[in-house]
């Protein structure tokens, strides 16, 4: 296999107005990525495809195995297998073939990877322990059929250091006892109970399972129903024991990506801090405290949509809708009729709108206007809103003060056949004062919009707890302006867990290892006395492949650091100490238009009143990945510019001193 020099995963694939000859050399089979646009310099991606999810992450007589969600026939997201790499210090990756292909259990899920040193499996022996693989079966046809246990889990091992596999024959090995997102199983050996652990996603929550041999199952406990966002699907969970750096005392910390309900949109990773026994996972009491959520607030007012009575005063089209009653106190319109083919609408009669608020409980998919609830006035749409891929109903407002006195009707919308492919609608309800959803507070790895799916590899021998994420977002990773390959992973990072004034806190580095792609580094010691200072005319920097690193001190005011390009595209980072927060602005910072929300300001939260900011940015062609002290705040964020970043600015309104300032180009030729 070819030594392919890049790093864990960095953005996604050139722009179409940019790559047209790149994508023609490539599609006539002459592999040249170090031609290609956008295609990282030092992180790792597909040779051509769709990739998504880190998966089997396990370490192994000196190999670091990456496995990944894989369309090896499309670059967008279908039928899914395990692609796979191998390397010896995560920076260099080889790339291999294929390993888990779909079968009649169905396709390849996202799942773990483990050594099984003392052969409880007896796939191996002792003298040869076998990897053996953990994973999620998704049956399309079961799915299509209506069924709500079309995920299984099913196994595979391989004696050869992972270079073949075989799938166990007794797969699935953990049926479904009736949950529409049961997947995703990252499984770890507890050391105090002797069994190995499975942390596994269940709709909006996880379930703990334990086993002997890895082939039998059994259920323990479930966690999240009352803690954390559920604006999603959770997903990807992960365990880990962390010890508090500078103490004796472990802790265990729980990984949860979510979709959609990410602090900046779309996909995130969130965390909870607590204790595990190998049956219960039980939230530390600073976390519960902090994690408490505030309930929903749904006023009175005129019921609207009287569904208690049917749908007598709807005018309906289609199949599709109709009334049920599957959660406490309410009367759903859904249009989910065993599965999601069903198609149809429901129209109200013409009303004057006379409150200054139209409220409502939804729920089902996020297809804007496909599966929504519209307001139309003069025949226009003025109000739309959909669900977000979750059964779980929440209360939504609209703001309807600026439209009183107009004629209004309302229109309920499925003309969605796939995923997700309805809505269910209650309680529409005039009022003068607004509903509120539930907040539910949440603590998460990265507040950037593109590190998902994130765990840990197994096995790994110095104590190091060392992670991949997915560099994307499921807002547009289908859309992102690229056709021969789609995505990268984030660069690897050590999660540690640290004491801060807001309490334990989880953080990410970049990997040391990652030192070796460093050229020498450029250095001032000091940079004092001005407002203003823009490094790239301090040093040589090599466009879309560096890292900038200084310390911020008496940060009291606001701090810019610009990154840009010849075409004066720009992403810009904002550190505002005073109001504790880290902003990432990428809306001028290339191509944008692939997706309405791409073009983004993020924010993330930032320790307030310390002596200094340290502040570490790791550039490729198009990615910004940022971590400030020690990686307590971290953002990640893929961009388009059409000219690599070349220039660096740092600057506030008033004079601000830099130090430890240093500039080290990615030593890749690409």
């Amino acid at each position: 296999m070819r030594t392919v020099n890049l790093v864990l995963i960095s953005s996604f694939l050139a722009a179409c107005s940019m790559t047209n000859q790149t994508e023609k050399t490539a599609l006539e089979g002459v592999d040249k990525p170090s031609k290609e646009v956008f295609r990282p310099a030092f992180h790792f991606t597909p040779k051509k495809h769709w990739m998504n999810d880190p998966n089997g992450m396990v370490y192994y007589q000196g190999e670091y195995h990456l496995f990944y969600q894989h369309n090896p026939d499309s670059s967008v997201w279908g039928p899914m297998h395990w692609g796979h790499a191998i390397s010896k210090d995560m920076v260099h990756w080889q790339h291999q073939d294929i390993k888990l292909f779909p079968d009649e259990h169905g396709t390849i899920f996202s799942g773990s990877a483990v050594v099984d040193w003392q052969n409880s499996s007896g796939f191996g022996t002792k003298e040869n322990p076998p990897l053996v693989a953990i994973f999620t079966y998704h049956d399309d046809k079961k799915a299509a059929l209506g069924a709500i246990d079309f995920q299984t889990q099913g196994v595979a091992y391989s004696t050869d250091k992972g270079r073949t596999w075989k799938k166990y024959a007794n797969n699935p090995v953990l049926k479904n006892p009736g949950i529409r997102d049961f997947r995703d199983p990252k499984v770890s050996w507890h050391e105090d109970t002797q069994q190995w652990v499975m942390v596994l996603a269940q709709d909006d929550h996880i379930g703990f399972y334990s086993s002997k041999d890895l082939k039998t199952w059994q259920f323990e406990s479930n966690f999240g129903a009352d803690w954390g966002s559920h604006a999603g699907v959770w997903e990807c969970p992960d365990l880990i024991r962390v010890r508090i750096e500078g103490t004796d005392e472990y802790k265990y910390v729980l990984l949860v990506s979510i979709n959609p309900g990410a602090p900046n949109g779309g996909s995130g990773t969130q965390y909870f801090v607590g204790d595990f026994d190998g049956e219960k996972f039980v939230l530390d009491s600073d976390y519960q405290k902090m994690l408490t959520a505030t309930p929903a607030v749904f006023p009175q007012g005129l019921d609207f949509s009287n569904f208690k009575s049917g749908l007598k005063n709807w005018q309906v089209s289609g199949d599709a809708f109709h009334i049920v009653n599957d959660q406490p106190a309410n009367t759903i319109a859904s249009s989910f009729k065993g599965s999601d083919k069903a198609i149809g609408t429901l129209t109200s009669t013409s009303f004057a709108i006379d409150h200054d608020f139209i409220n409502f409980k939804i729920a089902g998919g996020k297809h804007h206007n496909s599966t929504a609830i519209q307001l139309l006035v003069n025949g226009e749409i003025v109000k739309t809103a959909s669900g977000n891929n979750t059964g779980t109903m929440t209360e939504r407002s609209w703001n309807v003060s600026q439209l009183k006195g107009q004629q209004a009707y309302i229109k309920v919308v499925d003309n969605e056949r796939g995923d997700w492919g309805h809505i269910k609608i209650a309680d529409i309800v005039f009022s003068d004062n607004a509903a509120n959803e539930r907040y539910e507070p949440s603590i998460w790895l990265d507040y950037g919009t593109d590190n998902y799916a994130g765990v840990t590899f197994s096995d790994v021998k110095d104590g190091r707890h060392l992670f991949m994420g997915w560099m994307s977002n499921w807002q547009y990773a289908n859309q992102v302006p690229t056709e021969v390959w789609r995505s990268a992973m984030t660069i690897p990072r050590e999660l540690t867990l640290l004491q801060t004034a807001s309490g334990v806190r989880l953080a990410s580095q970049p990997i040391k290892e990652l030192d070796s792609l460093l050229s020498n580094t450029q250095q001032k010691a000091s940079l004092t006395g001005a407002n203003s200072y823009q490094l790239d005319e301090l040093f040589t920097v090599e466009p879309g492949q560096f890292k900038v690193s200084f310390s911020l001190s008496n940060a009291e005011q606001v701090t810019d650091i610009v990154l840009s390009s010849d075409t004066g595209e720009y992403t810009k980072l904002q550190l505002d100490p005073a109001q504790g927060q880290l902003v990432l602005d990428r809306r001028q910072s290339g191509l944008k238009d692939f997706e309405d929300g791409f073009a983004s300001l993020q924010t993330a939260p930032l320790q307030k009143g310390l002596e200094y900011y340290d502040v570490e940015i790791w550039v490729d062609k198009a990615s910004v990945e940022v971590f400030v002290n020690k990686g307590v705040s971290s953002m990640t964020s893929i961009v388009f510019p059409t000219s690599p970043y070349n220039k660096i600015q740092v600057s506030a309104e008033q004079p601000l001193s830099l130090s430890d300032v240093k500039l080290n180009n990615i030593a890749i030729e690409k």
